[in-house]
């Protein structure tokens, strides 16, 4: 498998700016570019459905909430979670890998003699 292939599949399927650095090592601050926000992006969406799922679990405990899927899916909606701060996350993490996995090709195209 060629280096630019491998670091295509790195970038679209693992994580976002990977790739780069696979690719050409020396460029890792370029990578950083899409790797960082994206990161921070994830941590703050992955403490936002931890926090919303240890209060389910807690209410789920003391026989407040049943465990029924309707009722917890209304409760979900009911929560608040889907904010603009969540939307932005989201809207930066795709944003990242999409951009990302461009930037990769465009660095492993041949170039021009």
């Amino acid at each position: 498998m060629k280096a630019s292939s491998r670091a295509v599949l790195i970038s679209a399927l693992l994580f976002p700016g990977l790739g780069h650095l696979a690719l050409r090592p020396r460029r890792g601050a370029r990578g950083m570019l899409f790797l960082l926000p994206a990161a921070v992006a994830v941590l703050y969406l992955l403490s936002t459905i931890l926090q919303l799922t240890n209060q389910l679990l807690a209410e789920i405990n003391n026989g407040t909430l049943p465990l029924d899927p309707t009722m917890l899916l209304e409760r979900v909606h009911a929560s608040g979670a889907d904010n603009f701060a969540t939307n932005l996350a989201s809207a930066v993490v795709l944003i990242c890998w999409v951009s990302a996995v461009v930037d990769v090709l465009w660095l492993s195209r041949p170039a021009k003699s």
